[in-house]
């Protein structure tokens, strides 16, 4: 894999690992939500979120279908249009749903990128 290949990986794992630092205050108490502190965080991943899926999109468009050849069980056309659903439906977003991706699909998508990070580490 590509020197260019890591250089998009760690930015998108360290994304992903902020969300899901982020998330398990709100996961374990979804009342957080109804306060500031919780708005704020749920900011926070939302914004990671976005970052994440445009860094999917540079993967995908630089090794096309990479993703998929490798972890064919993940929906990587969902993970990144959900970056357009936050950039275009902001106001609209359900919060319940946005934790709900974080508890579901966060962790093999995380899980997924930490191996081709390894893998393109390897090869360097």
């Amino acid at each position: 894999m590509s020197r260019d290949l890591l250089v998009l990986l760690t930015p998108l794992r360290e994304a992903l690992e902020r969300i899901e630092r982020k998330a398990q205050p709100l996961l374990a108490n979804p009342a957080l939500l109804d306060c500031e502190e919780g708005q704020d965080l749920l900011d926070v991943i939302c914004m990671q979120f976005l970052a994440a899926g445009e860094a999917l999109k540079r993967l995908e468009k630089l090794q096309p279908g990479l993703l998929a050849a490798n972890f064919p069980d993940i929906d990587w056309k969902g993970a990144m249009g959900f970056r357009d659903v936050i950039a275009h439906q902001y106001f609209d977003l359900d919060a319940e749903q946005v934790l709900l991706i974080c508890q579901a699909a966060l962790p093999g998508v995380l899980a997924a990128i930490r191996a081709l990070e390894e893998r393109s580490g390897e090869t360097r």
